[in-house]
């Protein structure tokens, strides 16, 4: 339980860190733009990405790389890791005991 509520943690501090980093490259090129997550796995390890791209659509399935990983690598990278950190942390809470008596 405490390896995923770590991994919560640290989803919800990279979100942050890249919304950091979006504001930061927004004072410096002057306009607003979220970066989206499969711009930044690409700038982090581009051939882990291409790999994954390869070994989903050859063993697994073209039309889930297309409906399936294609949307979420274009969407805004904080929201791809802020919402299963927050998701992880729900389920990983620490629940008050109910006293029955």
């Amino acid at each position: 339980m405490w390896l995923f509520r770590g991994l919560g943690w640290i989803l919800l501090f990279a979100s942050l860190a890249v919304l950091v980093g979006d504001g930061i490259s927004a004072l410096q090129i002057g306009s607003f733009r979220f970066v989206a997550a499969g711009e930044l796995w690409y700038r982090l390890d581009a051939g882990s990405l291409n790999l994954l791209q390869a070994l989903i659509q050859r063993y697994v399935s073209v039309w889930l790389w297309d409906n399936g990983f294609v949307p979420a690598l274009l969407a805004p990278a904080f929201v791809v890791l802020l919402v299963p950190g927050i998701l992880l942390l729900l389920v990983t809470r620490k629940r008050k005991r109910q006293k029955f008596f």
